[in-house]
Formats: C-alpha cells, structure tokens, sequence
C-alpha cells in the first residue's frame, strides 16, 4: 500500500466505507457493544481522508480540480456524496444513512476503479499543461459536479423512503425497517436534499452561463441542450414538490430516475476544449504503458 499513490488511496477508501457498510447493516440484526457502535462512523471519517488525499494528488497531477475522466468525475461524485452526508449529519440523525452512502461509496467507487478504461493518464501527454484553461470552467464543473454528489445523497434518501413505505404497506415485521427512519423524516430530507442540490446546480449554471457568453465556441450544443435539460428536469421536480403536485414515492421514484440521467449525462457534457485535450490520450495511454 502506497499512501502516495492515487489509486492504491481509492482503493484503501473504498474498502473502508464498505467495512462501514457491513457493520452497519450487522448492527441492526444483533445486540453490539457501545464500540461496535461507532465503527461505521469512524471507518466512513477515516475513508473520507484517504479519499481527500487521492483527490489531492490527482489533482496536482492535473493542475487543477480532477475531473479529467470518468473516473475522477465518479470519485468527486462519491466524495461530495460522503461530504454532504458528514455535514448534515449534524443536523438530521437518519438511521443507516451513512451505511447506505458507504456502501453506495465502496461499490460505485471499486467499480470505477476496476474499468481500466476509466483512468487514462492524461495529463502524462507530452504537450499537456493544465486540465482548466480557465478558472471559471473550472469553478462551473467543480461546483456542478458537487451537486451531482448532493442528488446521490438524494437518490440514497429516496431509496430508504421506498424501502420504509414497503415495509409499512407490507405490515409484516420487518427488522430492518424498524431501524429505517420514519417515513416522514425521509420525505422531508429528501425535499431539503433537492432544494440545495438545485441552488448549486442553478449556481453552477450562472457561472458556466458567463464563460458561454464570453467564449460560445467552447461550448458544444450537446452540452448546452443536455446540460439545460437536466436543469429544466430538476427546476420542474423541484417546483412540483414546493406545491406538493409531486410527493411520496413518486417523488422518490423521480429523484432516483433523474440522478441516473445525469450520471449518464457526464459522457455527453464535454466542452470542445476538453475534445480538444482528448487527442493527446493516444500518447498519454502509450506512456502509461511503458512504466
């Protein structure tokens, strides 16, 4: 294990937000002790740092915010997840929220780890310089893809919901159920989840809006027409959850199927600067392969 190491770091965070995970769901079917206990939270902290880390040396890697490829988009996604989840567990104590973004962290984040094709060393290319030609397409990606980890956290609440309305209209003992928060505490979060998701994303918008007026040719029409889509997509959700139109699981259902859209979207939302920075790869690849 190399703590310098970019991947042997993902790796290491993601095994530790899957130790959360299995203990956090063998909590609720045994009696552990007060130590037991706090395990998750200490092994999601501790993966947490590691993963900061990573990021870190990615990013002085690439000069700049690492969001280069899939993998560093999937990474920052999962970090801004447990981030979210870090914060707001001050404020609201959802029963296994934290186990179910820790597990959502190890599978989603291994499995990004696990496609080699995810990760070309870009920035090992000859002529390469710096991922961001300009700070605010920088400030833009950084801030749109936190909202993307806010609506994970989102797509995570909403899961619970569905899974706690189950249990209820099943009126069989569920164990795991009865460890779920209420369902009206779910409903809330998930309203609140949406309401902040949909500032930074409104706020990611603006600020990539200034660099469109100034330079329009760096901006390809697939990105312009799927970024406003996705937008226009979470602007209605919102508005029909504010006037109570959309509610329950439909609204669970809603906010799960809208996230995996826009993770779906991250392929298709590249600005001509990046297509252009996309031809060095070939050599890039190729020097990967010789070390």
């Amino acid at each position: 294990m190399n703590f310098n190491e970019v991947r042997d770091l993902l790796w290491l965070a993601g095994g530790l937000y899957g130790l959360a995970f299995f203990v956090g769901f063998y909590k609720p079917l045994k009696t552990v002790s007060l130590p037991l206990s706090e395990i998750p939270l200490f092994s999601i902290i501790l993966g947490f740092i590691f993963h900061t880390r990573a990021l870190f040396l990615r990013g002085l890697d690439v000069h700049g915010c690492p969001l280069g490829n899939t993998l560093e988009r999937i990474q920052f996604i999962l970090w801004s997840l447990i981030l979210t989840y870090l914060i707001l567990r001050i404020l609201w104590r959802l029963n296994l929220l934290g186990t179910f973004c820790a597990g959502l962290s190890m599978c989603a984040g291994w499995f990004a780890l696990s496609v080699k094709s995810f990760d070309p060393p870009y920035w090992v290319a000859e002529n390469y310089q710096r991922l961001f030609s300009d700070p605010w397409i920088e400030l833009h990606a950084s801030i749109a893809i936190f909202s993307y980890g806010i609506f994970s956290l989102l797509a995570v609440v909403s899961g619970m919901y569905l899974m706690q309305r189950q249990a209820l209209l099943s009126r069989k003992s569920n164990q795991l159920g009865s460890f779920l928060p209420p369902i009206h505490n779910l409903e809330h979060a998930s309203y609140r989840l949406l309401s902040i998701g949909f500032f930074f994303l409104t706020l990611s918008l603006v600020v990539g809006g200034m660099h469109w007026i100034k330079q329009p040719e760096f901006v390809t029409t697939n990105k312009l027409i799927i970024t406003l889509a996705l937008w226009l997509g979470y602007t209605l959700l919102f508005f029909l959850r504010m006037g109570n139109r959309l509610f329950g699981s439909r609204f669970a259902k809603s906010c799960i199927a809208l996230f995996f859209i826009a993770i779906l979207s991250l392929s298709f939302v590249s600005s001509k600067a990046e297509k252009t920075k996309s031809s060095l790869l070939p050599a890039a690849n190729s020097s990967f392969g010789q070390t």
